[in-house]
């Protein structure tokens, strides 16, 4: 009510104030009333529509939102126990593996109540939910645009617990899932658009293991799930524990007979163009922040460092200097798997 008052009062001075603008005997005082008034209103505006409004808080904070935001009242919004996978691949791979603890519930834009409504996905979606005993609960576009935070859905949304991420132990020994085993550890990077595409390039070409660092490394969240096109929900993950270091954990990879890549644009006495690399032995591949690189102490460690050579135009190379981190990720992993299987 108090909110109410003030801001039906400000909007009576706003309006006295701009008729009395309009006079040619109007003082310069009267027009920084009127702008100060102005500016005090559309906070008070803001903070009245946010008191009638629900902002989903899961999915905070993360980048990648919609053009516009959804505002529902909190009534009509489904309450959520963990956060929001959004889309048909994360929806299914999930459901597939199986490697989160909770599976809540399943959203479906309402038109898929008629199957004949449904794609093959969708309905897809709805099989593996029936045969796991997840309810499914029809909503409105609102509601799953609201879900997801704006983001695209294309009709499907789960309420899922986190993903579960097991930790690495270096008193095991190496697991070869592979002949010639290929890790990727991933130091700093943070842009989850980028680390999802670098999850989905390595569960396509067949890596065995992403590493992840305890701290500086990208959040897993349904953002990261959707732009890995839901590779993040099947591929081997293993992260490291806090008082665990990414070069102690390099040190461990060499003691059991594999060697340590790194990734960089100057070359030195360990640099080694890409099309002259070929695998022998387990290899692990680091790929660091586009800005930062490895940093001395992690490059150190490093066997061979690989380049990616660029074209030959001077002019070109000025321009551009490095390559976006999930782009040399397919072309290092392409060229590091083929020369293993052209070797055998």
């Amino acid at each position: 009510l108090t909110v109410l008052l003030i801001a039906t009062s400000a909007m009576f001075i706003e309006t006295m104030i701009r008729n009395l603008s309009n006079s040619t005997r109007v003082s310069s005082t009267m027009v920084l009333y009127q702008s100060t008034i102005g500016h005090s209103w559309c906070k008070i505006n803001y903070f009245i529509r946010s008191l009638s409004s629900f902002q989903p808080q899961y999915n905070s904070g993360l980048s990648g939102k919609g053009k516009s935001s959804t505002k529902l009242r909190a009534s009509s919004v489904p309450e959520v126990h963990g956060e929001v996978l959004f889309g048909h691949h994360p929806t299914i791979l999930a459901l597939k593996a199986r490697k989160r603890k909770d599976f809540h519930c399943v959203y479906a834009e309402d038109k898929y109540k008629t199957r004949e409504n449904r794609s093959s996905a969708v309905e897809h979606i709805f099989e593996l939910a029936s045969e796991q005993n997840i309810p499914v609960q029809s909503v409105t576009r609102n509601v799953l645009d609201h879900l997801s935070g704006n983001r695209p859905h294309q009709g499907v949304c789960m309420d899922v617990g986190k993903l579960q991420v097991p930790e690495w132990n270096n008193q095991l020994s190496l697991t070869r899932e592979s002949s010639v085993p290929l890790w990727l550890l991933l130091h700093n990077v943070q842009d989850p658009m980028n680390f999802g595409a670098i999850l989905r390039t390595a569960f396509y070409l067949g890596v065995d293991q992403v590493v992840l660092p305890s701290t500086d490394s990208c959040k897993l969240s349904p953002v990261v799930s959707k732009a890995s096109a839901g590779a993040l929900e099947m591929i081997n993950l293993v992260k490291l524990s806090k008082s665990t270091t990414e070069l102690e954990f390099c040190k461990w990879w060499q003691s059991q007979s594999g060697i340590v890549l790194g990734t960089g644009l100057e070359e030195s006495d360990r640099s080694v163009l890409l099309e002259r690399f070929t695998m022998t032995c387990p290899t692990v591949v680091i790929l660091g922040n586009e800005g930062s690189g490895l940093g001395q102490e992690l490059e150190a460690v490093c066997d061979q460092i690989l380049t990616i050579p660029s074209h030959e135009s001077t002019n070109l190379t000025d321009k551009v200097d490095s390559l976006n981190v999930s782009v040399a990720a397919g072309i290092l992993l392409h060229w590091i798997k083929t020369s293993s299987m052209n070797r055998r």
